[in-house]
């Protein structure tokens, strides 16, 4: 079996091509699940917003990520404020637009005046 997008020989078994990443005819019908991705929150942030995105990450109150975390900077030799300004560094911004609850509601109902 060949690959249709890029002629790289695939085994029978195989559901993506090993070179383009293409789907086969068995690739296809499997949903493939994407788990949350770790990055700073741009829109819940005090700081840097790494608290923010890891209380995103891990579905938490950011309260209490930013309690633990600022317990943990007041360890001797400060491992939370080192490990806070590394995953700043490291972890990309989340631009993703601000998703508006209002949006969805409906509008209140206005009693009429007498």
């Amino acid at each position: 079996m060949f690959c249709n997008s890029c002629g790289f020989a695939l085994e029978a078994e195989d559901l993506f091509c090993r070179r383009c990443g293409r789907a086969t005819a068995a690739g296809e019908k499997v949903e493939v699940w994407v788990g949350p991705r770790l990055r700073r929150n741009s829109h819940d942030r005090r700081i840097a917003g790494v608290c923010g995105g890891f209380a995103r990450y891990f579905e938490q109150d950011p309260k209490l990520i930013r309690i633990v975390w600022t317990g943990a900077s007041l360890l001797p030799f400060s491992p939370g404020l080192i490990a806070y300004l590394l995953c700043w560094a490291v972890l990309r911004r989340d631009d993703s637009p601000l998703k508006k609850e209002s949006a969805t509601k409906p509008p209140a109902e206005v009693a009429p005046s007498s």
